[in-house]
């Protein structure tokens, strides 16, 4: 008696599951490693930001120490007067124009070298909270430059550099971290009416 071996009906579909389970693999193998890389772009994207408040931060705290001082000139105030002669290192500025303000010697880069005659260097109050690692190295606290100008003025610039930052000795330039500058032209005295009813 001849025994007859079945035939399948789903001969044809043999070996199918493999290959669907590889392409899903590659898919899947696909898919992470584009979630990998959006997580270190962001990763990268937010530690950029935190470095740049960072030296905004510091570039605001200069500017306002640096106004508190070019008032102090002013007022003949005490507290400031180890600094003020700094502010005479530079000539005054003679015109409002955009022109003379560029020429200032905020626009040089031998001025902001450590050093420099006329360059304010503010020191920075860290609180007891605040750990030694995110306190600014001594090598990038907040500068400024305070220079005199016509009608009893001061144009201050200030230069905020974030903690990881690093500029080179001989161009002055930033070659790494973050670098923010703030400028503000300051009228310390307070305008008064004339007898005509226009300020003096």
């Amino acid at each position: 008696m001849r025994r007859h071996t079945p035939i399948s009906k789903n001969g044809s579909e043999r070996g199918v599951v493999l290959p669907i389970a590889l392409i899903m693999l590659v898919i899947i193998s696909f898919a992470g490693l584009l979630a990998a890389r959006n997580s270190a772009t962001f990763e990268q994207f937010s530690n950029n930001m935190r470095t740049n408040q960072v030296a905004r931060t510091s570039a605001e705290d200069a500017l306002r120490q640096c106004e508190r001082i070019a008032r102090a000139s002013v007022e003949d105030n005490a507290a400031f007067a180890a600094v003020v002669g700094r502010i005479e290192a530079g000539t005054v500025i003679s015109a409002d124009t955009e022109e003379a303000i560029s020429d200032g010697i905020w626009n040089t880069r031998a001025n902001w070298a450590e050093g420099a005659a006329n360059l304010i260097t503010v020191t920075p109050e860290f609180g007891d909270d605040v750990q030694s690692g995110a306190q600014l190295k001594e090598a990038n606290y907040p500068t400024c430059i305070i220079q005199a100008m016509v009608n009893d003025r001061f144009l201050i610039t200030a230069r905020g550099l974030s903690n990881d930052a690093q500029v080179d000795d001989d161009s002055g330039l930033l070659t790494a971290g973050s670098e923010v500058w703030l400028q503000s032209i300051l009228t310390p005295l307070v305008p008064t009416l004339s007898d005509k009813g226009g300020a003096q």
